[in-house]
């Protein structure tokens, strides 16, 4: 492991952090006067060497801390001179929606009964698979515990992992797979264990929002290239190699959470181009991979299989396909960079549950797993057009990716998708706004809709919305 010159034992201060305190010495030695508009972004940004992301940040946690106002459209304004001592929040700052984000996460609402839902309608799982595999555990021995000690993970299961990875064309040798506790700590991982404070990091726009959250928690600089139909905007993606020297891009190739769209073939060759001129390290989140239909896969690519985990590390999951619950996934990368991630994860959970890897196992190695995903994708691909159709009504404008959980819609006529969602929120119903994948203008119009659980009666109420917010306009 490399140490960089002046690393010391006390961690780097936050950015966002840095950032927030020029400002507020600015608003109390009245450089800032009570009303006075803050810089753009971008001109804040390039004054203080940092990414616009980072600025953004920090103005949203001013906001919550009462120092600044945003006013849609127009920016941020300084609210008061004195600093507000009881009220405190966290380093993620305030999302659009006026709560933290990860309250999106946790809120108690009816779960799989929201378009904003992360995961697949619960009735659609195959509860008998699983359950025939949670009770086939009483089988298992205390010698079935004891010899699970490698920090790699279940060795079956890895060896499950490998013969899947060679059907979609990735060859890895079960040493260079690590099994995860979801597709979240996997990523976790590969951050943690290639990146320091301050590195530049590139990421989709949009994109996962779990993603961003990460990488800003790790006191990562966010570089954003906007996502096509066919992958991401190579003429940006090169420009931002050129101009900032990245260490990574993130992405997805298959199914990429907002927009369920997947890279061509000749998007993804060029991506992997670009990072061995740019020495780029590929980190694709292939979560929802298993719901891309067997037609579409002549016209897209996944990098794994294009470099052979040369400079990518291919994560893949199972939470989606199986159980929300079932927190379970895996990384593949090259020898070399499975040690280094071994290295960091020794110090964090060393295994996996062992009761959640040797149920998955035992659903990978016989053919119900694939059953139950083609049952999957048949009953997205019912529910996919009469959907697109009722938005398309509503005045949504958005495109049928043929594929995938996730609609990607704007609303039209410069709709507020976070006031809507708030006032959603107010009736039970979780939405998931644009601003959650970026907060950047082009996407404050966008809503992302769970093709499994959006029912007629969510549309209904949505129309009502959206018919009161064009009456008070």
């Amino acid at each position: 492991m490399s140490i960089r010159p002046g690393d010391g034992e006390q961690p780097a201060s936050s950015l966002i952090d840095q950032v927030c305190q020029a400002l507020i010495e600015r608003i109390h030695g009245g450089e800032l006067s009570l009303g006075a508009r803050l810089p753009s972004l971008r001109k804040y940004a390039a004054e203080r060497g940092v990414s616009v992301d980072t600025v953004l940040r920090a103005y949203d946690k001013l906001v919550g801390l009462g120092y600044l106002e945003s006013r849609r459209g127009s920016g941020f304004y300084v609210k008061r001179s004195k600093p507000q001592r009881q009220q405190k929040t966290d380093w993620g700052g305030i999302n659009s929606l006026g709560e933290p984000w990860s309250a999106l996460l946790t809120r108690e609402v009816a779960q799989s009964e929201s378009p904003g839902d992360g995961s697949l309608l619960q009735a659609w799982m195959d509860e008998g698979a699983l359950g025939d595999a949670l009770r086939g555990m009483r089988k298992l021995t205390s010698e079935d515990f004891a010899n699970h000690i490698s920090p790699r993970g279940h060795a079956p299961l890895r060896q499950t992992l490998q013969r899947n990875l060679a059907r979609v064309g990735i060859h890895a040798q079960t040493s260079q797979i690590v099994t995860t506790n979801g597709a979240t700590d996997a990523f976790h991982l590969a951050v943690w264990a290639n990146f320091f404070p301050r590195d530049y990091v590139i990421v989709e726009a949009p994109g996962h929002f779990l993603h961003v959250q990460r990488l800003l928690a790790s006191g990562l600089e966010i570089l954003r290239v906007p996502r096509l139909a066919d992958g991401p905007d190579l003429e940006v993606l090169r420009g931002l190699c050129e101009k900032h020297s990245p260490r990574a891009f993130v992405c997805s190739s298959l199914l990429q959470n907002p927009t369920s769209s997947s890279l061509s073939p000749y998007k993804a060759h060029q991506i992997v181009k670009i990072a061995e001129e740019f020495d780029l390290l590929l980190i694709d989140d292939d979560t929802y991979g298993d719901l891309l239909p067997s037609s579409a896969l002549g016209h897209v690519a996944r990098l794994g299989a294009l470099d052979q985990l040369q400079r990518v590390i291919h994560i893949g999951s199972f939470s989606k396909t199986l159980s929300p619950g079932l927190r379970s996934g895996y990384l593949a990368a090259s020898a070399q960079q499975v040690e280094r991630i071994l290295l960091y994860k020794s110090v964090g959970a060393i295994h996996g549950p062992v009761l959640t890897e040797w149920a998955v196992h035992q659903l990978l190695a016989t053919p119900a797993y694939h059953a139950h995903c083609e049952r999957l994708k048949a009953r997205l691909d019912e529910a996919r057009e009469p959907l697109v159709q009722r938005l398309r009504a509503l005045g949504c404008r958005l495109k049928n990716p043929g594929a995938g959980m996730y609609l990607w819609a704007e609303l039209g006529g410069d709709r507020d998708a976070d006031g809507i969602a708030r006032a959603l929120a107010a009736k039970g119903l979780q939405m998931a706004p644009g601003s959650l994948f970026c907060r950047f203008p082009p996407f404050a119009s966008h809503l992302r809709f769970n093709v499994s659980t959006t029912q007629a009666r969510h549309l209904e109420l949505l129309a009502r919305c959206l018919d009161d917010r064009a009456a008070g306009s």
